[in-house]
């Protein structure tokens, strides 16, 4: 075979996850060509999925050299060097891929990520708006941009962005979840039951979703289902100490206080040392015992 049917057959097996055939086939068209750019590109991407960020860096590098005008380079190599928390070496790279090519919707999505993380949340908001008009159905873009409204406390925004992001994906654990915070915080408690709810349909393993969930039919007096919600978060985490803690809360409006007592029991077994409600439920106990 010659390095380019190698290097094709390469890329192949490393996006259906045979990184270790793709490993071969690139080391063996690098041997016929060492400085073959595709080569270098997918082996770099090997590295890269492997966790050998600066490795992939030298990699892309040294393909960008074969491949100057190839913006994937630029634009991988980016990746590399976030996932190495070079954030400034990330962005300079995907402004070279940019002035490649211009509104490449990957590209600049990539850099709204960044300047997310930096806490630059105007200029990412205009990256992902600029995405939203090329590729409309880009769900990240459009999670993220409510990521950004939420950060700066424009809650209604970010419910709007939440929802459009459902739109996109309607089976998004991650936007219900999303979501339902920002009802939780405009004090739509039903809202926020419904879509923590949703988002457990589609997630049922996560256990902060499910105490959240529990702690806001606590706060409608949905007492029962909020039980079921505290103690299913108990089966996927049975240290967390805030679903007991929500369980004694609902022996408390069935006032049982024998119920309430064995929780907050429980809770303290299970609470890490910072855990905000230990003096409280350590004074609840102590009047407990004085009886």
């Amino acid at each position: 075979m010659t390095p380019d049917e190698l290097a094709a057959r390469a890329r192949q097996r490393q996006e259906s996850g045979d990184l270790d055939g793709a490993l071969s086939d690139v080391e063996e068209a690098l041997r016929l060509d060492r400085r073959h750019a595709e080569a270098l590109h997918v082996r770099a991407h090997i590295r890269r999925d492997r966790g050998q960020y600066w490795r992939a860096i030298r990699d892309f590098k040294r393909s960008a050299r074969r491949s100057p005008h190839d913006y994937r380079n630029f634009y991988c190599r980016a990746v590399a060097r976030r996932l190495r928390g070079d954030w400034t070496g990330g962005l300079a790279d995907l402004e070279t891929a940019l002035r490649m090519s211009p509104g490449a919707a990957p590209v600049l999505s990539y850099r709204g990520l960044l300047r997310l993380e930096l806490g630059r949340l105007d200029e990412a908001i205009a990256d992902y708006d600029q995405v939203l008009r090329v590729e409309p159905q880009n769900f990240d873009a459009a999670h993220n941009r409510g990521v950004c409204l939420e950060r700066q406390k424009d809650f209604r925004g970010a419910w709007a962005a939440y929802t459009q992001s459902l739109r996109i994906r309607p089976d998004s654990a991650h936007a219900y979840h999303s979501r339902g915070n920002i009802c939780r915080v405009l004090g739509d408690l039903e809202g926020a039951a419904a879509d923590f709810g949703s988002s457990l349909l589609h997630d049922p393993a996560n256990g902060a979703v499910a105490l959240k969930r529990g702690q806001v039919l606590l706060s409608l007096r949905r007492s029962d289902e909020a039980y079921r919600e505290f103690t299913r978060a108990l089966e996927i985490d049975p240290a967390c100490a805030d679903a007991f803690h929500g369980r004694a809360e609902v022996w408390r409006l069935r006032a049982d206080a024998p119920g309430v007592r064995r929780n907050l029991e429980s809770a303290l077994k299970v609470a890490p040392r910072g855990w905000p409600r230990r003096k409280a439920v350590e004074a609840e106990l102590r009047g407990y015992r004085t009886w």
